[in-house]
């Protein structure tokens, strides 16, 4: 069986599942160590020794902490010049001297991971802002808050889309996508709000603001849209954005909010983009 000896460090990562994957350098000790010469057809070539477990210790007196954990393969890794061991469960541990809070730690770890795991699946992979299915998720649960009668319903729409893929690529396109998601992010903030990405080119800010100063703050977010271009190769882009606005107050529910919202900004694009519609 091989002994490595690791750091403080290090070992508290393998005991706590946080390093799966022990390197060491392909130096002569792990060349000796590791790989198995054959004759084959007269010509020499190498294969890596296997252990079906290994001994991990943070020192090397009889009481050092020590691992008896299961070593799954050992792989050479040519682009890192290294050999890489993949680790698998602790089959004994000696000496750890684990605080009294290791479990508790370990739980709050598991369920901070989680979370992050959790705001990953709801979050749009190119803008980065919140997706459809959050959406619906928090528009569940906003409309059921004491302050639902100000919660109101913005549907963003980009102008002219398409020919933004169309003549300058998809890769502008996306360029365009996350330039209008961060300035959506800094004007939800304003209005009280979360943004998602509904589909496509379009978005929605759920938001918590009062019917009079809703217009004002829109029409700043229009403006500051337009007040930059995305660069290009061929041609910096210009981008605008229609937008139509429900308010939950006026609605039966949340479904037909949204429904009012999507029909608003078709309003907006029919009457000559670039503008705002209330409904």
């Amino acid at each position: 069986m091989q002994k490595i000896s690791v750091s403080k460090e290090l070992f508290d990562d393998i005991l706590l599942k946080k390093t799966v994957v022990l390197t060491k350098e392909n130096n002569k000790y792990w060349k000796k160590i590791l790989l198995q010469p054959k004759i084959i057809n007269d010509n020499i070539e190498y294969s890596i020794k296997q252990f079906n477990s290994l001994t991990i210790t943070n020192g090397l007196a009889k009481d050092s902490p020590s691992l008896l954990i299961e070593c799954k393969s050992i792989d050479y890794s040519s682009s890192k010049n290294c050999f890489e061991f993949l680790l698998g469960k602790v089959i004994e541990q000696k000496n750890t001297n684990l605080d009294e809070n290791y479990k508790d730690n370990l739980i709050e770890e598991l369920l901070r991971e989680k979370e992050l795991l959790k705001d990953e699946m709801n979050r749009d992979h190119l803008t980065r802002v919140y997706n459809r299915r959050k959406m619906e998720y928090d528009l569940s649960v906003f409309s059921k808050q004491s302050n639902s009668s100000f919660l109101s319903a913005v549907f963003i729409d980009a102008d002219i889309f398409k020919g933004i893929n169309d003549n300058f690529g998809h890769e502008a396109g996306d360029k365009a996508l996350i330039y209008l998601a961060k300035k959506l992010n800094k004007h939800a903030k304003i209005l009280n709000g979360e943004v998602y990405r509904y589909g496509g080119e379009e978005f929605i800010i759920l938001c918590f603001i009062t019917k009079n100063h809703i217009p004002q703050k829109l029409s700043d977010l229009k403006e500051d849209v337009k007040s930059e271009k995305i660069s290009h190769d061929y041609k910096n882009i210009s981008i605008t954005v229609s937008m139509g606005v429900s308010f939950l107050s006026d609605c039966i529910d949340a479904s037909e909010m949204i429904r009012k919202a999507d029909l608003a900004v078709y309003k907006a694009k029919n009457n000559g983009r670039d503008r705002i519609e209330f409904v």
